[in-house]
């Protein structure tokens, strides 16, 4: 075998997003799955999430700015999945026009 044929061993790629989460045990135990931030990442170009338990929401950053928020039950909604959760205390919302995220209900 010569050096070109040699093929190094490819690792896993980095997530191009940051996700700051401490309660990864409770979305787990309701069911939610850390992919759809993902999905989310990809088509809408967030590179972070902050999960903020009292609203069962994560704000999307965008360059490092926060630009929209998305609770866990529109997530799981987006990706054909039924509602996880009875959110009693909801974040603000943004108005249509400042909204990043695009929901096939509004």
């Amino acid at each position: 075998m010569s050096e070109e044929e040699v093929k190094k061993p490819r690792r896993k790629a980095k997530p191009k997003y940051e996700v700051v989460c401490e309660e990864t045990d409770h979305l787990k135990a309701i069911g939610f799955d850390m992919a759809w931030l993902g999905n989310l990442a990809d088509q809408y170009q967030f590179d972070q999430f902050q999960y903020l338990h009292k609203f069962r929401a994560f704000r999307c950053y965008k360059a490092g700015q926060h630009v929209d928020w998305i609770d866990v039950n529109d997530i799981a909604l987006l990706n054909g999945k039924r509602r996880l959760e009875d959110i009693r205390l909801r974040h603000q919302p943004l108005s249509p026009k400042r909204a990043i995220i695009q929901y096939p209900w509004r």
